[in-house]
């Protein structure tokens, strides 16, 4: 089939909508090779694990991938095959090189090779991890193939690569994915775990709301003569509103201190699992906080209002 790969390439080429057709021996996001490599450093050749990818000659182009310095591998430079590589960023960082281009790369007796570009750094090994150091080799011949597609005509496009593929490779099914799928399926598991803490929130607020209104409800019951005595003096429905709920705000209130550095360290311990992650700061903590003092008080509000414009004759009573 990779023998082949150069066949399927120029027939796709034949569509308009297909812009681009690369391949790689390596999905993107997906990981890479690691060797060993003599690598130029300013103390001379020194032995370097280095993570790399074969790709051909318009991967980077096709991707996307910007060039800091230098060049991209060329169809009609024979010699990138044998000795050009491209590497990233990181990969010039980290070996302290002020100007990459022309620096030796080694692996006896496979690549005798030289830095004709600086790329500018992609995630090849996934969003889990921080980027690292990478090459880029030069073969024409590799066995994952990315399309770049312009976009209109979409449906009709795949059809006619489909056609295409079981021409050339009547006895392999054709299975495609796109790129960004490919990503998103790293992040299944996140999803679905904040899929189930989501609804395990919305139960527990609406049982303990269910809680407060109850607990509202027989505090009311238990306080009516009261609330009607306090009426006849003069009390208006604001004043018996904020008695009866600030013993329950004050309840949430001492929760809500206890919570907070409990959530805080518990999320941060979680967020550490990933490399790039957001941060818990302070409003995102107090609008929590905020909302929780809400839903209390909107729960407690509706029995706290009937007892406010309770008739205070009807109250007094009561037994």
């Amino acid at each position: 089939m990779i023998r082949k790969y150069p066949v399927l390439k120029q027939s796709l080429l034949e569509n308009q909508n297909v812009k681009y057709v690369t391949s790689t021996n390596t999905a993107v996001g997906e990981g890479s090779g690691k060797v060993i490599f003599n690598v130029e450093t300013d103390q001379g050749m020194s032995q370097k694990g280095v993570n790399f990818a074969v790709v051909d000659h318009d991967f980077i182009e096709t991707l996307g991938i910007k060039m800091v310095k230098g060049r991209e591998f060329q169809q009609d430079m024979p010699s990138d095959t044998l000795t050009g590589v491209v590497v990233n960023e990181a990969f010039a960082k980290r070996m302290n090189w002020t100007e990459p281009i022309g620096k030796k790369v080694e692996l006896k007796p496979f690549i005798d090779g030289r830095v004709i570009g600086v790329m500018k750094d992609y995630h090849q090994t996934g969003m889990y991890n921080a980027i690292e150091s990478l090459m880029l080799l030069y073969r024409p011949l590799n066995n994952v193939i990315y399309i770049k597609l312009s976009g209109s005509d979409t449906k009709q496009t795949l059809s006619f690569i489909e056609k295409k593929w079981k021409e050339i490779f009547p006895d392999q099914p054709f299975v495609y994915t796109y790129l960004s799928e490919r990503f998103n399926r790293q992040f299944e598991a996140d999803d679905k775990r904040g899929l189930v803490f989501t609804m395990f929130t919305v139960l527990a607020i609406l049982i303990a709301c269910l809680g407060l209104f109850g607990l509202a409800s027989y505090m009311v019951e238990q306080r009516t003569r009261e609330i009607g005595i306090r009426k006849v003096f003069g009390a208006n429905e604001n004043t018996i509103l904020g008695l009866i709920s600030k013993d329950f705000l004050i309840l949430v209130a001492i929760g809500i201190v206890i919570a907070v550095p409990v959530a805080y360290y518990f999320m941060n311990r979680w967020l550490e699992n990933y490399v790039y992650r957001t941060k818990i700061e302070v409003p995102l903590l107090l609008t929590a906080a905020l909302l929780t003092i809400l839903i209390t008080f909107l729960t407690i509000s509706y029995k706290s209002y009937q007892a406010a414009i309770m008739n205070p004759a009807r109250a007094l009573k009561a037994e």
